[in-house]
């Protein structure tokens, strides 16, 4: 895998979108692989070199002849290889990527795009929000590497020159893509660079009206593999037959993007994951769930909930307070279980105030209620939501 200097790869507008300024990538897989088993066999061979030249000077004192010295050049030799090959497989410097603004992806009618001022509250928000046991809201993004990986989910800008790969999938082949998926190169996927969790990979092509969604993305020496996907018809309001989140919710209408904070409004529903999820229940606007609470009580994916216009936003710092007006005009959407907090979707960007970003954390889970969305569905398969009156 010999690569070129590391440069930023933005090369114009693609899809509909500006480029992402940002570095080459290792994909997760052999190319993670490969490095970590050429560096093994290097320290075996150093390690079995050094045994050889002490096995040999022993010989030496013993005998008064030092014979050839096959093992040692042999290991040597390997040595240099492996040295060569894990110098040229090493990862290309990684920095956090700038990525383009987004328009609104799906038609107007959306529930991303309905705000909830004028919604009652539902008769279970009590209950519900009591459930999250206070957590407090955190921003599951961010700008900076942290334990090797940098938070939040990237999304790759593509067209119809971009080539297209077969993918194998693991876990749901059934409802999973049948045609081949656009691969950006580089191929910006969720935890990188060292890869955590997750992994997913979101293409979009706004000339197409088109968004691909895979998940637990891997490549094996050339074959590309995901546990799921899912095609997204930007517009229509019809939920497709895969999905890659637990609620079958797409993943980048409902993330936070810098440069609509830059531009102080974030002007949709955001969606969240939360440790505390009910089992075998979801709402509407949800299609599915892998909560595993089973208490009737607990906040079931799918509730949509509204901060409070009372609360407290003093102590936040300029882009959390963006945030956080977003999420009263708007609210948030239970999307997935987690660990830790209640974490906020958005896309991971360089230009991120890591720092400022923590001041979410004054506010919790009883900053907020869920609002009653019974008015405004209008049918369960489907993405729309009934309009504010006027």
């Amino acid at each position: 895998m010999l690569r070129a200097p590391t440069q930023p790869t933005g090369t114009g507008p693609t899809g509909g979108l500006g480029p992402v300024d940002g570095p080459d990538m290792a994909l997760p897989g052999s190319q993670q692989l490969v490095p970590v088993l050429l560096g093994l066999l290097l320290v075996v061979c150093l390690v079995g070199l050094g045994v050889a030249l002490v096995v040999r000077a022993r010989r030496a004192r013993r005998t008064g002849r030092k014979g050839r010295p096959t093992a040692a050049v042999s290991f040597a030799v390997v040595a240099v290889l492996a040295g060569v090959l894990a110098f040229v497989n090493l990862p290309p410097r990684f920095f956090v990527p700038e990525f383009p603004a987004l328009p609104r992806l799906l038609p107007e009618q959306a529930f991303f795009y309905r705000q909830v001022s004028d919604l009652p509250v539902s008769p279970q928000s009590a209950a519900w929000v009591a459930s999250q046991q206070d957590l407090p809201l955190m921003a599951g993004f961010g700008g900076t590497v942290v334990g090797g990986s940098v938070d939040g989910v990237p999304f790759n800008p593509v067209d119809a020159a971009t080539p297209r790969v077969v993918v194998n999938y693991t876990m749901f082949p059934q409802t999973s893509p049948k045609d081949p998926v656009p691969m950006a190169d580089p191929a910006y996927i969720e935890t990188m660079p060292r890869y955590a969790y997750d992994q997913h990979y979101v293409a979009v092509d706004l000339d197409a009206g088109t968004m691909w969604e895979l998940i637990n993305v891997r490549n094996w020496f050339g074959r590309w593999e995901a546990g799921s996907g899912a095609v997204w018809d930007l517009d229509t309001l019809t939920y497709p037959t895969g999905s890659t989140t637990a609620s079958g919710l797409p993943l980048l209408p409902g993330s936070i993007n810098f440069d609509e904070v830059a531009a102080g409004s974030v002007d949709h529903v955001v969606l969240f994951t939360s440790p505390v999820s009910r089992s075998l229940q979801h709402v509407w606007p949800a299609r599915g769930t892998d909560g595993r609470d089973a208490a009737p009580t607990a906040m079931p994916q799918g509730a949509w909930l509204r901060l409070k216009q009372g609360t407290d936003l003093s102590r936040l710092g300029p882009q959390a307070k963006v945030v956080a007006q977003g999420l009263q005009r708007y609210g948030m959407v239970l999307s997935d279980t987690s660990g830790g907090n209640m974490a906020l979707r958005g896309v991971p960007d360089a230009r991120w105030d890591d720092a400022d970003l923590a001041t979410l954390q004054t506010i919790s889970a009883s900053d907020f209620e869920v609002v009653d969305t019974s008015g405004i569905k209008v049918a369960d398969d489907s993405m729309e939501a009934v309009p504010r009156p006027g």
